[in-house]
């Protein structure tokens, strides 16, 4: 017996190096500087951002708004305006005062250009689309048109005029026209682009600077017909008897318009009104629309406000 079971014993001993043989555990090392297995690379689609351009062929939803508060302001303007040029300082002053009252009703409507030359001027300048310039220009100048209209029914036929002298072109008359309608931009730019101007002082900058505008445009009319009329005089008395020494067009005109819409309806003294200081019957004036004041107002209202931008940008990069 003693000896079986020092035989299993043995038997038990010899067979515990072999389990442990196999419960041992391997270790490998690996070499830093064995060559590491690379990741499958995974394919990814490329995210392409396309920014959206802002669409300037749509028209606006509220187009006939546009149209119908550009008309309607445009004839308040030029109503205004046809009464209040013979008037000097105090009818600047009131033509102002009219466009600051058109600006605080329809500008959030339209702007309230009510003007071909500031339509233009905001177009260089990237504030409008290319798409609605003729919108805005046909309901301007069928505005002013409209107040023709309304004061020859009322007032029996009192503004008769024609176009014969469209294509005047006086360097000093377009020169007044171009540096009246810069000023006005030059400002009325500034009034836009600026947002912390809440509505009430951006409508009362606005007509500032038109009457602004107005004012310098005339005090060169002035000086400008006073120097014309001095040459008529001076020729007039050296000149033979039987010459007829021709009117300067300049003293033609009664106020710069800075508005061609506006232009259109005004009109320029007739040769009865320089001579006799009242129109003959049946006597037709000649409209203040002319390539001067069309191509004046157009170019100074591109200049000003261009001219604003390269200072504000100027100061902004220093």
């Amino acid at each position: 017996m003693a000896t079986r079971k020092a035989a299993s014993t043995k038997k038990a001993t010899a067979k515990k190096p072999a389990a442990a043989k196999a419960s041992k555990t391997t270790v490998r090392t690996v070499s830093a500087s064995a060559p590491k297995k690379k990741a499958p690379a995974v394919k990814t689609e490329p995210v392409v951002t396309v920014a959206k351009r802002e669409k300037t062929t749509t028209l606006p939803k509220n187009i006939i708004n546009v149209i119908f508060a550009e008309l309607v302001g445009t004839f308040i303007l030029t109503l205004v305006a046809l009464t209040s040029f013979n008037d000097g300082s105090i009818g600047a002053i009131a033509i102002g005062f009219a466009l600051s009252i058109i600006v605080m009703t329809v500008g959030a409507v339209s702007g309230a250009h009510v003007n071909p030359a500031v339509t233009l001027g905001l177009w260089s300048v990237r504030k409008l689309k290319p798409i609605l310039l003729p919108f805005y220009w046909g309901s301007q100048f069928l505005g002013a048109m409209l107040a023709v209209i309304l004061t020859n029914t009322i007032a029996h036929n009192s503004i008769n005029f024609s176009f014969d002298n469209f294509t005047s072109m006086d360097w000093s008359i377009f020169g007044i026209e171009l540096v009246g309608t810069a000023v006005f931009l030059f400002a009325l730019t500034a009034a836009v682009t600026r947002e912390q101007l809440n509505v009430g002082l951006r409508a009362l900058t606005i007509g500032l600077a038109l009457t602004v505008g107005l004012l310098s445009s005339n005090y060169l009319l002035n000086k400008t017909k006073t120097q014309a009329v001095a040459d008529y005089q001076k020729a007039s008395q050296s000149a033979n008897s039987s010459k007829d020494v021709e009117i300067p067009h300049s003293a033609y005109v009664k106020s710069a318009s800075l508005n061609p819409a506006i232009a259109l309806a005004m009109t320029d003294h007739t040769k009865a009104e320089l001579t006799n200081s009242s129109a003959s019957a049946g006597e037709v004036s000649k409209s203040r629309f002319t390539l001067e004041s069309l191509l004046g107002a157009l170019i100074g209202a591109m200049v000003g406000s261009n001219l604003y931008l390269l200072i504000a940008n100027s100061k902004k990069n220093d």
